[in-house]
């Protein structure tokens, strides 16, 4: 299938849901959802829902509330942040192998209690055809909670996203695929404040080295080693011997003595 074809049946999907909220992270996916249901159904059928927690790095905070700003400077955005507490919900914490699905359950039936409160019909998901064929626990929330997929409906995958959103003239059609700051620690391994901020800290940090995008991960058993995972044009970077010894000082400086590095790195 085209994908000006893909486009229009996705206009048309979302033509027909009426009056909706959109579940808004600030990555590429929930972006173009919300541009294209703001072009098709007007800014008063619409409400951009951000849920705000300590799962997430401040930079990814703020350049989800700042984006309507940035990108629709010339229209009102109704867009509200939710406050979650998700270290307060132990299947959570626990960091088994369902935390993924609790996590995604709880913030969305807050949405939809919050939504429905509004007057608005359908909660909407950015989830595209590629992250059907991933491991997932979340989708499985998504369906049970009865959350539209207007991507999935219409067809579009990673690449489609990317390609339209640039055509579209929005600023996130190259951004890094994100996720929660609880992936970055090993299954089993309990999530706590102390952990999240430490990932915080050495993902925040080694952005001055030039490496955008990149991951943290804890190790299981190993309280001072680290997995670093990059982006495959950020390797010919670290071939530079100045700059991967500067990177090794600023771990060594958060108390990381030995780092591995994953060499098939992210897209």
């Amino acid at each position: 299938m085209q994908l000006e074809t893909k486009y229009e049946k996705l206009n048309a999907i979302l033509l027909g849901y009426g009056r909706v909220a959109v579940a808004f992270s600030g990555g590429s996916d929930s972006s173009l959802l919300l541009k294209c249901a703001l072009d098709i159904l007007g800014t008063d059928n619409v409400l951009a829902l951000f849920a705000r927690s300590e799962l997430l790095i401040s930079a990814e905070i703020d350049h989800a509330v700042q984006w309507p700003q940035v990108n629709w400077n010339a229209r009102v955005i109704t867009m509200e942040i939710l406050e979650l507490q998700p270290l307060d919900w132990e299947e959570l914490v626990s960091n088994r192998e369902n935390r993924c699905y609790f996590c995604k359950f709880n913030m969305y039936s807050m949405c939809r209690e919050h939504m429905q409160q509004r007057g608005f019909t359908w909660l909407l998901d950015g989830t595209n055809t590629d992250d059907l064929k991933e491991d997932r626990p979340g989708l499985r929330a998504i369906r049970e909670l009865g959350v539209r997929m207007p991507l999935v409906e219409a067809s579009l995958d990673k690449a489609d996203v990317r390609l339209l959103s640039q055509r579209l003239g929005l600023s996130t059609w190259d951004r890094p695929s994100a996720s929660c700051l609880a992936t970055r620690i090993p299954t089993g391994m309990r999530i706590t404040r102390e952990r999240l901020r430490q990932v915080a800290i050495l993902e925040n940090g080694i952005g001055q080295f030039g490496l955008v995008g990149c991951r943290v991960r804890l190790c299981a058993d190993r309280e001072h080693e680290v997995h670093l995972e990059i982006r495959s044009q950020d390797f010919a970077c670290l071939a530079e011997s100045d700059i991967r010894m500067a990177l090794f000082r600023f771990f060594q400086h958060h108390g990381m003595n030995k780092v591995w590095l994953l060499l098939q790195g992210r897209e």
